[in-house]
């Protein structure tokens, strides 16, 4: 991970060189790999309004 403080505020890349899950058919098997292989970098979500504004977020409680 690589964060970069610009005026704007804080922004992180990642790179990672494998793949997101062990099984073979899943689509996220390969997908870090092949982003690594194309040297490109993924933005990830950094700051509090990032996070929250991600249309896919899902916020699950855990209990004890």
């Amino acid at each position: 991970m690589a964060v970069e403080l610009t005026p704007d505020g804080p922004r992180a890349h990642t790179l990672l060189t494998y793949g997101q899950s062990s099984n073979p058919a899943s689509p996220h098997y390969t997908d870090q790999t092949r982003l690594f292989s194309r040297k490109q970098w993924v933005t990830e979500r950094f700051t509090q309004a990032e996070i929250t504004g991600d249309p896919a977020l899902t916020v699950t409680t855990l209990h004890s």
